[in-house]
């Protein structure tokens, strides 16, 4: 498609034909939407002056200002901005749960972030967001509570634990993921970022802890050992306990080991608290940060759902 590349001259051309500007491509995306994934600003704006609709919606009901501010395209999100509002749509919510100023303040696009608060557009943050890689990595569906993983993402919860609390989430297991899941918990020092590798997933680095039941190993910066075997149908407990300074797992409400305790933790390394948090590269989960009923109890009664917390 023209727009997706950034051909000017032919987006003219097909201008000039009387092209459908709204036709729609096999994965529900329009041509002012590849424009603004693909960063072509200028383009996005031919097609908009030549009567694009800016409030359609793709598979997953992003418009095309809400994909820019994701891909991080500052230019080409300025250029929906305005008519995005002309048309009602500034309010929008993806799937995923997010809007248009939630993406510009999650890629740090602070004129437009700024832009869209002076035009009075809503802050609605999920508990659920994605942390680490690229907006067609990962679908959050929120509705369902449903996490998609087509490529190497992570995850995290907009609430934490305090220092003291005890937190737990359940991960119900949809689709198998044979591309190393890594589920466990983060610090405020496990940093956002726009893109990643199997590197970068939680417990890769000092400030993350995760387990992963296909490889049976956990990990926190260097690797342990984890002698269970995740499958589908599973729900796996994931309990931070940040006053015995310890994190539990449990399948399908067992503690019996090798779960329950796989972490002795420092409380210096926790002091501002931890979120929850999981990288994968493939396969599906129902995430329950206690939007719903747990389906197994936590290690003990004291355990507060991490929707109970603040951020």
């Amino acid at each position: 498609m023209a727009a997706a590349v950034g051909d000017a001259e032919l987006v003219v051309a097909h201008i000039g034909k009387g092209v459908d500007l709204d036709g729609m491509s096999g994965r529900r995306m329009s041509a002012v939407m590849y424009a603004c994934v693909n960063g072509h600003a200028e383009i996005a704006k031919v097609l908009l002056d030549a009567g694009a609709k800016p409030e359609l919606t793709d598979m997953h009901g992003k418009t095309a200002l809400m994909l820019a501010c994701a891909c991080g395209h500052e230019a080409a999100a300025m250029q929906l901005l305005e008519r995005t509002c002309a048309a009602g749509a500034l309010d929008a919510v993806g799937q995923d749960g997010f809007s248009a100023l939630l993406w510009a303040e999650e890629r740090s696009l602070g004129a437009v972030a700024e832009m869209l608060r002076e035009r009075a557009a809503a802050v609605r943050r999920p508990a659920l967001t994605l942390f680490r890689g690229c907006w067609n990595t990962v679908l959050i569906h929120v509705a369902e509570r449903t996490v998609q993983f087509d490529d190497w993402s992570t995850v995290r919860s907009t609430q934490r634990c305090p220092l003291g609390g005890k937190g737990y989430f359940e991960l119900e297991i949809l689709e198998v993921d044979d591309r190393y899941p890594q589920w466990g918990f983060a610090t405020d020092a496990f940093e956002p970022q726009l893109g990643a590798t199997p590197e970068e997933g939680v417990g890769d680095s000092p400030d993350s802890w995760a387990v992963d039941g296909l490889r049976q190993i956990t990990f926190h910066g260097d690797e342990g050992a984890y002698k269970y075997v995740w499958k589908q149908g599973d729900v796996v407990g994931l309990a931070c306990d940040l006053d015995a300074m310890q994190i539990h797992v449990s399948v399908n409400g067992s503690c019996k080991a090798p779960n329950a305790r796989v972490f002795e933790l420092k409380r210096e390394e926790c002091a501002d608290g931890l979120f929850a948090a999981f990288s994968s590269g493939a396969g599906k989960v129902r995430y329950n940060l206690g939007e719903a009923p747990f389906k197994h109890a936590p290690p003990a009664g004291e355990y507060r759902a991490f929707a109970a917390f603040g951020n």
